[in-house]
């Protein structure tokens, strides 16, 4: 509820200043960064939807049980996920993630609660994109929301590949 009324109140923020020079800035980045495989229209189309998020060093993207109903988009920056480990409070990183990641992804598909607790190691910028905009944008443009789609299962599935080779060298 609370990430809900978030990404609701940065998107209608970010929406009022689409017009800008950043805004072209940051359209041109994350087609760059983390959707080469879209044209630079389909890449504005889906910035109109998405909201623009920067978080400091030392600042968390959410916590772990957090309510997910956002797929972040990492354009700069690092963050460093965490997974409680099983003893008491202890939290493991076991992932870095760098400029091109989503995030968050399990939220727009399913609308589950956050699985991890993800901080922000390097000054970050993100874009967010709230399942209602991606609702909108299914209506609107079937095909681009495949794309995307098609796109953050790949990433998920090379995630999955890694995280199993990794187990497989510890057992």
């Amino acid at each position: 509820k609370v990430l809900s009324r978030f990404c609701k109140r940065k998107t209608a923020r970010f929406r009022r200043r689409r017009n800008s020079a950043e805004m072209v800035d940051y359209s041109a980045e994350l087609q760059r960064v983390c959707l080469p495989f879209l044209s630079e229209q389909e890449s504005r189309d889906l910035l109109n939807r998405m909201a623009l998020l920067s978080l400091q060093s030392g600042s968390s993207l959410y916590m772990l049980n957090d309510p997910a109903d956002c797929l972040y988009l990492l354009v700069s920056g690092r963050i460093a996920v965490r997974k409680k480990t099983g003893f008491g409070d202890r939290m493991q990183v076991v992932a870095l993630l760098g400029p091109g990641a989503p995030i968050g992804e399990g939220g727009l598909l399913v609308g589950q609660t956050r699985g991890a607790t993800l901080s922000v190691v390097i000054d970050s910028r993100l874009m967010s994109l709230s399942r209602q905009a991606f609702d909108e944008l299914s209506a609107a443009d079937p095909a681009l929301s495949l794309k995307l789609l098609k796109w953050l299962m790949g990433r998920v599935s090379l995630r999955l590949k890694k995280s199993s080779e990794r187990l497989a060298h510890v057992l």
